[in-house]
């Protein structure tokens, strides 16, 4: 309701908005018709399935399913998502190729039991994710199954809402809408609501090369193979209805990834599933020769903070040649010119100024005060490093009186673990000092692996590669 006061997350859900797309770079060059994106992302857990879980809730609550009671959910991980959002109890069952960031959040809500599936699996084979789910459920007293795909649930009022905040939104002029399937049940419901009031609207389903949902054939569903998550199947999904899609596109990952990266520099967060409905948008819009003044919505399910270790990965969409040739040229003549295959010792740093563990804290503190230094390393038996001490955190020490001048830093400082490491640094409290793990850097190494161990860290000690000495900071 209008200006009413939000309450709970659920009455959070939907009125995203819907923004216009054409200026971001490699949308909507050499195009006469405007592209529009529904930022489902938007939505407070960060897809469009937060709808289907609000009408799903209330449908177990019209059955009188208690709110305690144990949901089997199968699906790529978005709707078990919104479901552990809204404070439900849940055992999952996502595809082997769910993002793991995916799984992380699923796992920080509480959600203890976590099935990954074969992806590609056919219905009503043994490794069917809703055969799984059953066998599940029938051993979990009270429990129920949740799966989009077997009709239990009636989202045709879900949907209907989004269709309406579309007209609404866009005045009522709308020439095509695309969106990404998997389910049908999108597809199916916000074709016969637009159409309803849009009879001239086009419908473009979009899926993944190799997906079989538009173009069925025999091959073996095991041998289709895809990044992009939450679109495409290998077979054609029986909720969705014959007739409510015009017209299909299929889009291949380097495709999508490249696009959700453009996007996202754009300022739109959308993730890959998003990327390949834009690129499906522009490809529909040069087919049908759109004209000036006629407008493609596209429904942005997913969320770009979903895939930290892959699309915002600069190194994994390298690795799976997944970056448009203006990305790449462009990614690597940065790295070109920013290092040039230098490494730290042409950064011809000052020689380090180090503490011993045993040194009184007041020294320490006097001795970064005096070189203008935020942090000294620190060294153990014959001048080995062995960890480091900050500036704040001493005098901070100090002034709370949790720690005396006179005081030997091996009791306050960050202590190395012994091992050196090429991963990064986990810590962990060992009495006072807190220990750190070790990334070795020497003058030897590159720029570039210095420049991602500082998306992590604040301060680097260069030392030889035995660690023996600390040749600079």
């Amino acid at each position: 309701m209008s200006g009413s006061r939000i309450t709970t997350l659920a009455e959070s859900i939907g009125r995203t908005p819907l923004v216009g797309l054409s200026d971001i770079e490699g949308v909507g060059e050499r195009l006469a018709a405007e592209l529009l994106g529904k930022l489902e992302f938007m939505n407070p857990g960060a897809s469009i399935k937060d709808r289907v879980a609000k009408h799903i809730l209330a449908q177990l609550d019209a059955r009188g399913v208690g709110r305690d009671a144990l949901l089997v959910v199968a699906g790529p991980g978005n709707l078990a998502i919104s479901l552990a959002m809204l404070r439900r109890q849940l055992v999952c069952l996502v595809p082997e190729r769910t993002s793991a960031d995916r799984v992380r959040l699923l796992k920080a809500t509480g959600v203890a039991d976590i099935v990954r599936t074969l992806d590609g699996a056919l219905p009503g084979s043994p490794e069917h994710p809703a055969e799984i789910g059953r066998r599940i459920a029938s051993h979990r007293p009270g429990a129920v199954y949740i799966d989009e795909e077997t009709g239990d649930w009636d989202l045709s009022e879900c949907y209907s809402e989004l269709a309406r905040e579309l007209i609404e939104q866009s005045e009522g002029r709308l020439d095509a809408l695309v969106l990404g399937v998997d389910t049908g049940n999108a597809a199916t419901h916000l074709s016969r609501a637009l159409k309803a009031q849009l009879p001239d609207i086009q419908i473009v389903g979009v899926e993944p090369s190799n997906s079989a949902i538009g173009e069925p054939c025999i091959a073996n569903p095991l041998a289709r193979r895809w990044l992009c998550e939450d679109i495409g199947r290998a077979y054609a999904p029986r909720a969705l209805a014959p007739g409510a899609i015009d017209m299909w596109i299929q889009v291949s990952d380097p495709v999508a990834y490249s696009m959700a990266r453009r996007l996202v520099q754009g300022g739109v967060f959308a993730g890959p599933a998003a990327g390949a409905s834009v690129a499906a948008a522009r490809m529909f819009a040069v087919s049908a020769a759109l004209q000036p003044g006629q407008r493609v919505a596209v429904i942005l399910g997913d969320t770009a903070r979903n895939y930290s270790d892959t699309l915002l990965s600069d190194d994994w969409m390298l690795a799976h040649d997944l970056l448009d040739a203006k990305m790449l040229d462009s990614l690597r003549r940065k790295q070109l010119d920013q290092y040039r295959a230098a490494s730290v010792e042409d950064l011809q740093l000052p020689a380090a100024v180090a503490v011993s563990e045993d040194d009184p804290v007041g020294v320490a503190i006097s001795t970064m005060a005096e070189h203008d230094f935020s942090q000294v390393p620190v060294t153990g038996a014959r001048r080995r490093l062995i960890g480091y001490l900050t500036l704040s955190a001493a005098q901070t020490l100090v002034d709370t009186k949790a720690a005396t001048p006179d005081q030997p830093v091996k009791q306050f400082m960050l202590r190395f673990n012994g091992r050196a490491t090429a991963t990064g640094a986990g810590s962990s409290a060992t009495g006072t000092s807190i220990r750190k793990q070790y990334w070795l850097i020497t003058p030897e190494t590159p720029l570039s692996e210095l420049s991602r161990f500082f998306e992590t860290h604040s301060v680097a000690f260069v030392t030889d590669a035995s660690r023996k000495f600390c040749l600079g900071i």
